[in-house]
């Protein structure tokens, strides 16, 4: 049987979104299974968050997500176990592609940051990793002491 590959902050994709400049504004398109590597099964936004506010603080099971900052800055942070990558997103036409099992963080850096989430699940709180520490064990790693 072969062993499935373990997810990595190295599958964490940050990228530059397709973009259509016109003179009377920019369009940016994206569509399940051509812009993403995923259906779209939910999208939702967050925004409001103060002081610069920390979100996210969790890892899902089975579910992969596109983040898009709409406005303002969004630091996020991607964490495997083993190593973490820090993402800024500054532009709607940035996106970064966070699959399951990677622990993310989001730091807000202002009122008026407005992160966009687009998801292959609906929201099942079941998906849901809230502790770092049952990540880490799920993930089958050991503290070195």
């Amino acid at each position: 049987m072969a062993r499935r590959k373990q997810i990595n902050v190295d599958d964490v994709l940050f990228y530059n979104m397709r973009t259509i400049i016109e003179t009377n504004g920019n369009l940016v398109p994206i569509e399940s299974n051509y812009d993403l590597p995923f259906p779209i099964r939910r999208v939702f936004y967050i925004y409001g968050v103060r002081d610069e506010g920390k979100r996210g603080n969790h890892a899902h099971f089975k579910t992969k997500q596109l983040l898009i900052c709409l406005n303002g800055k969004i630091e996020v942070t991607c964490k495997d176990g083993y190593r973490t990558k820090t993402f800024l997103l500054e532009s709607p036409q940035q996106g970064l592609i966070i699959p399951e099992m990677i622990w993310d963080e989001q730091i807000y850096r202002g009122e008026d940051a407005v992160l966009l989430v687009l998801s292959n699940k609906k929201y099942d709180p079941k998906d849901y990793i809230h502790n770092y520490e049952e990540f880490k064990n799920l993930k089958n790693i050991k503290d070195e002491k």
